[in-house]
């Protein structure tokens, strides 16, 4: 055998040996993937058989129920006090209007007031007026009187005094003119007095009217504001705002109690929940973990080293049969709330260790005799790893005999021609 021919074998058996090391690795790989998958499945069916318990669906219902009256509470909640405050906005507007028909009406029957009260003092001064002109004139008429009357007495002690120059008439005629001067002073400070008056007289009369045209005025002014800022609809409205205002509030708050009530039994519904999913999770947990507690106690699997195979200590006792499981939905979710530790269907057994060498030295242990399909299906991935193994170990040598072959063949025909 030629060096060449000896360096083609010794890499096809190197190529041979990694590639079924890594065909081996990768079936321990495979079988690791499937047997958490196995669990993780385990696990979410345990959870969906939770979730599919009639007493959890109905404990669902209820908490779904709960919530709606919740959300609808809630809603009324702030229709009330939407309500209320459409309410109040109108209630606010209704005692702005009122307030200011109000305010103008007042200013209105304040002038008009003020009109009256100027009316009725000019119509008091005017008299208190007229009255002094009256006196003023009775003097001025009496001095008048009087000074006609010294008028006479001076002519009369004249005409004696013309007659007889004597010093009686002579005294009585200077008397007579003395008294005739104080009269006719009399007279003229009287119509003097009554000039005044008649001046206070014509003052007054000309207060009086402004006055009666003001109180005309204001009288109108304040009948326009009575018609045109009425208060009396406003103030029913006022009335009627506060009604609604009222009746809103009492809405707020039986709306809130609504939603206290809701959030009870929502609360209520949810510890409810709580509990049927906790006691259904303890009762299901119970049923997957009751055929570890009815196993053989004396029976243990012993390995044979020359087989590589496991078998039970004790013989005599027949296999029994796994109970039936509950069915498990895969399709359910997940997340549960109670159901967060991990809990498998399956009995407890001895996981397959997968082999990473061809050494015939290494146990193989197998599992228990009474386990389920699927636990069956997970021990016997490895087994497919290691007939893989096999097949490329023999294709390893039948690839090495044709090179060796082709090889032998090249070298012969070698030979040949150099013969």
């Amino acid at each position: 055998m030629s060096k060449a021919l000896k360096i083609v074998m010794g890499i096809t058996m190197l190529t041979g040996g990694i590639m079924a090391q890594k065909m081996t690795v990768h079936a321990a790989e495979s079988n690791t993937r499937t047997g958490q998958a196995v669990r993780m499945n385990g696990t979410v069916s345990l959870a969906s058989q939770v979730e599919n318990n009639p007493a959890v669906k109905a404990a669902h219902y209820q908490v779904t129920q709960a919530v709606q009256a919740l959300t609808m509470a809630t809603t009324a909640v702030k229709t009330a006090m939407s309500d209320l405050q459409a309410a109040q906005t109108t209630l606010d507007a209704a005692n702005k209007t009122l307030a200011k028909n109000q305010k103008i009406q007042t200013h209105m029957g304040v002038l008009k007031q003020a009109a009256t009260d100027r009316h009725v003092k000019a119509t008091k001064a005017l008299d208190e007026q007229l009255a002094t002109k009256k006196t003023s004139q009775t003097a001025v008429t009496t001095a008048q009187a009087a000074v006609t009357k010294s008028q006479a007495a001076v002519q009369v002690a004249q005409s004696n005094f013309d007659k007889d120059n004597s010093a009686a008439n002579k005294v009585t005629l200077q008397t007579t003119q003395a008294k005739l001067k104080t009269v006719q002073e009399t007279l003229t400070a009287a119509q003097a007095n009554l000039d005044k008056t008649n001046e206070h007289v014509m003052m007054a009369e000309e207060e009086l009217a402004n006055a009666k045209i003001e109180v005309s005025g204001t009288s109108r002014d304040f009948q326009m504001a009575q018609r045109d800022y009425d208060i009396v609809q406003p103030q029913a409205a006022v009335n009627q705002a506060k009604a609604a205002v009222t009746a809103k509030l009492q809405r707020v708050a039986g709306t809130q109690d609504q939603v206290v009530t809701a959030q009870r039994e929502l609360s209520q519904a949810q510890a409810g929940l709580t509990t049927v999913r906790a006691r259904t999770l303890a009762t299901l947990t119970a049923a997957a973990e009751k055929p570890m507690t009815e196993k053989p106690v004396g029976e243990r699997p012993v390995v044979n080293h020359s087989t590589g195979t496991s078998t039970s200590t004790n013989q005599s006792a027949p296999p029994q049969a796994t109970p039936a499981k509950p069915t498990l939905n895969q399709s359910s979710s997940a997340s549960v709330p109670t159901a967060q530790r991990v809990v498998t269907t399956q009995p407890r057994q001895a996981t397959t260790v997968l082999r990473t060498t061809t050494s015939p030295a290494m146990a193989k242990p197998v599992t228990q005799q009474t386990v389920p399909t699927t636990a069956t299906k997970t021990a016997t991935l490895p087994q497919t790893g290691e007939q893989t193994n096999r097949v490329l170990t023999v294709l390893g040598f039948v690839l090495l005999a044709a090179t060796s072959l082709f090889g032998f063949s090249k070298q012969q025909r070698r030979h040949k021609t150099t013969d």
